[in-house]
């Protein structure tokens, strides 16, 4: 039996280091899990010390507070094992929860697979993308999500089929609790040009997104029919600034690092936009970005 002693691990490292966006404080320690038994391990531990679980990939929709944080915070960058299994024209995508967009994206172009292109150059890994539900031009990951494999909050090991997951637009029940450590996508083989679809999508996202500053993404989820970036720069907000955080020159949606931004500067900035979005159209912004106090 695995010992959570045995578990890699750093302690008291900065938190900026792991959030695309370089805001927030300490951890007391983070945990990198190499299987499933070391993440239930993890899980078990932190129940019976009364601890929040915080899963981690590439933290670019997550937000650190200032201070000394003590949750367990659980890495996903030693879960990164990949394979491919092929039936007719179905490519069966079988990874670990660390495993990044770029990494399928090159699985993605050789084979010449269609079911991703949409989603290339979201900065994210497999796990925390299925998490949020995340998606661009039109299609999610869950379009794609055939098997998810994940651990409760009370260190159960549980296997879902697609027709068992409850999702909608950036949400899956993921992002409840627990920590998904295996994910299974179908992908098929493609008359398509996908390395062609690929750049041009990339090219789209560097032209309208502020890639060349410490981003976090997308803010606020679109309140369909809008868009919150519609809402946030009608109302002023694209390029406000408070300190060294703002909202972006480039898309009002997007929040970025000037310098060195101060986490109660992002507060006072969201609490700001969302009251005013509130007050003149009466529109509660939910924000996609993940805060962790």
């Amino acid at each position: 039996m695995v010992k959570i002693k045995d578990i890699e691990k750093v302690e008291d490292v900065s938190l900026r280091d792991f959030c695309t966006i370089r805001i927030g404080g300490y951890a007391k320690h983070i945990f990198f899990p190499k299987n499933e038994e070391e993440v239930i391990v993890l899980y078990r531990e932190a129940l019976n010390k009364g601890k929040k679980v915080v899963p981690l990939g590439l933290g670019s929709n997550i937000i650190f507070s200032d201070g000394v944080l003590t949750h367990f915070f659980i890495h996903s960058k030693n879960l990164k094992n990949l394979s491919i299994k092929q039936v007719g024209d179905n490519f069966y995508l079988d990874m670990g929860a660390g495993v990044s967009f770029k990494q399928i994206i090159e699985v993605v172009k050789k084979y010449n697979l269609e079911g991703f292109e949409n989603l290339s150059g979201i900065p994210a890994t497999i796990g925390g993308a299925v998490c949020m539900n995340a998606g661009a031009y039109g299609s999610e990951i869950m379009d794609i999500v055939e098997r998810v494999y994940w651990v409760s909050e009370e260190g159960d090991s549980i296997e879902y089929s697609k027709e068992d997951i409850s999702y909608s637009y950036r949400y899956s029940q993921f992002q409840e609790g627990g920590f998904i450590y295996r994910v299974i996508i179908k992908l098929k083989k493609s008359k398509k040009d996908i390395k062609s679809l690929i750049k041009q999508h990339l090219l789209d996202r560097n032209k309208k997104q502020p890639l060349d500053l410490p981003t976090s993404g997308s803010t606020y989820k679109n309140p369909l029919p809008h868009y919150a970036g519609q809402l946030l720069e009608k109302h002023g907000f694209k390029g406000k600034r408070v300190g060294d955080i703002g909202f972006s020159e480039k898309h009002a949606n997007f929040l970025v690092n000037y310098g060195n931004a101060k986490f109660e500067d992002l507060l006072k900035l969201l609490e700001e936009a969302e009251k005013v979005i509130f007050d003149k159209e009466g529109i509660e912004l939910q924000r996609e970005v993940r805060i962790v106090e």
